[in-house]
């Protein structure tokens, strides 16, 4: 019982407070909209080192970014990267890092997979797994494999 309530517990960590409260995605038809705001200059097939990719929502404020040693467009939809880093902030003020050696980030769906070693830390907890799929919409990730989690703080145990 105790493990069910720090899953739920850790669960909560990734979500939106949008998310949480029910607000849904943007729909399909929206779909191209959406990706005018998060789109990456650059050309397909030609790999570029030290890329930025910065994440703001409706209001402006920066919420997430995305840095890679190198990345590659693949297609239209798809963005290679290796050695990538996502710094992602909660409205608790607490920043999240997420690292991943070897990554395919899809444009349209924001979904971003890690078919590698995956670290996600935060100053409270830290959790590693062999791979990872990171949607950067709802800022929920999910770990497969062999997953080892480090908690520092007793706030979650009781």
């Amino acid at each position: 019982m105790r493990w069910f309530s720090l899953v739920l517990a850790l669960a909560g960590l990734f979500l939106t407070p949008g998310y949480a409260a029910g607000k849904e995605p943007a729909p399909a038809d929206k779909k191209e909209e959406a990706r005018k705001d998060f789109d990456v200059p650059m050309p397909v097939g030609i790999p570029v080192k030290g890329i930025k990719i910065p994440h703001r929502n409706e209001e402006g404020k920066l919420i997430m970014t995305i840095e890679a040693e190198v990345a590659k467009k693949l297609d239209d939809q798809n963005l290679e990267m290796e050695n990538m880093k996502i710094e992602s902030f909660d409205e608790e003020g607490k920043t999240i890092n997420i690292e991943i050696p070897h990554s395919i980030f899809n444009l349209d769906s924001r979904i971003l997979v890690g078919d590698s070693h995956a670290l996600i830390r935060r100053e409270d907890f830290e959790i590693t797994g062999d791979s990872v799929e990171f949607n950067t919409q709802t800022r929920h990730a999910t770990l497969r494999g062999k997953i080892r989690m480090i908690i520092q703080s007793t706030e979650f145990v009781k």
